[in-house]
């Protein structure tokens, strides 16, 4: 049976290891952030996920209707 120390251990030992990954995943998300915002990729407003699918939407009809316009369309003229 485990000793109360050894649980103790053992908690310590997976919340020093939670720690360091969250840690490592903060570091490398502020980044990822701080390279997108140089870059002008990272949009400056937040969005919530309905507004990002309506937003998703809107742009690819306007690709398509584009892409209809200009005669670039999916068939290859073969019949």
């Amino acid at each position: 049976m485990n000793t109360p120390g050894s649980v103790l251990l053992g908690w310590v030992v997976l919340i020093a290891a939670g720690g360091g990954a969250f840690y490592y995943a903060k570091k490398d998300i502020n980044a990822r952030r701080r390279a997108q915002e140089l870059s002008r990729t990272r949009p400056p407003e937040k969005l919530e996920w309905w507004q990002k699918v309506e937003l998703d939407e809107k742009t690819k009809m306007t690709k398509n209707s584009n892409d209809e316009a200009s005669g670039s369309g999916s068939s290859n003229g073969n019949g």
